[in-house]
């Protein structure tokens, strides 16, 4: 346990699980006291007694639909009313209720679902957080993204959403800066349960397509945004990381499926 964020608060929006979940106990771990929220209340609290207790942080849960506007303000509220400030703010909840149905088929409802959950709760989040405490003492916001947002033309419903997240981070980047820094990360594909789709490839060729010789972790990408959050990247903001094994090097290589296709990813 470095400290690095000793007597910091963070928010995890998306926390119950996979990727949310290894950056909450990720940020806890290095001293944080860390408020997580999802939609599911018992997988929620259960995320939180076990990230307590492997890290000995105070972890609260609040739930909530990233999509609500009073449970976003709600879940700010509460946070700051727990802790006395907001530090951190991590974005990770997304939805790919389009698949990857073509351009041509695309319905136009199911598009505003994915952007109203995918980049404007985002936005709607940073807001609050802003508002609420990072005006004042200055704070670090990490977004997750995707490398669909830069390369995937297959899933374009949830690829336009996340090119579209990135955008919003430099925006906010320029807009909040000096005393907020914005950044993304952008994961390939990532072992959680949500990868049901790729059950049916074998493991070992799925591992094969990177050239670091594997999938991610959600830990992986959790270490890529605690580094993003902490002090160690103080002059780094408006930038997405990439992580993903190096995949972009070779995209096509054995040439497996994209493996966002039908997938909630965070």
């Amino acid at each position: 346990m470095t400290g690095r964020f000793t007597d910091k608060t963070a928010l995890v929006v998306g926390g119950s699980r996979g990727i949310g979940y290894a950056i909450a106990e990720q940020l806890a771990r290095e001293g944080a006291n860390v408020a997580i929220t999802a939609r599911g209340e018992s997988a929620l609290e259960q995320a939180a007694r076990t990230i307590g207790e492997r890290t000995g942080a105070k972890i609260l849960a609040v739930p909530g639909h990233a999509r609500r506007p009073e449970q976003r303000e709600a879940t700010v509220e509460r946070t700051v009313a727990e802790f006395g400030r907001l530090d951190l703010l991590v974005h990770n909840t997304a939805t790919n209720v389009s698949k990857n149905a073509p351009v041509l088929d695309l319905d136009p409802e199911a598009m505003l679902k994915e952007y109203d959950l995918n980049v404007l709760s985002a936005l709607e989040y940073v807001k609050l957080a802003y508002r609420a405490s990072m005006e004042e003492h200055g704070g670090s916001v990490i977004l997750l993204s995707s490398v669909a947002g830069s390369a995937n033309v297959r899933v374009p419903a949830y690829s336009m959403t996340k090119a579209a997240l990135e955008v919003l981070c430099r925006s906010l980047a320029d807009q909040l800066a000096p005393g907020v820094r914005v950044n993304s990360v952008a994961p390939a594909f990532v072992d959680t349960e949500f990868a049901t789709n790729l059950q049916r490839i074998p493991r070992e060729r799925i591992d094969s397509s990177y050239p670091l010789g594997r999938e991610a972790t959600p830990e992986d990408v959790a270490r890529a945004a605690a580094f993003l959050a902490s002090d160690e990247a103080q002059w780094i903001t408006g930038t997405t990381l990439v992580v993903d094994g190096g995949k972009s090097t070779s995209p096509y290589r054995h040439d497996i499926p994209h493996p966002e296709v039908g997938q909630v990813l965070h």
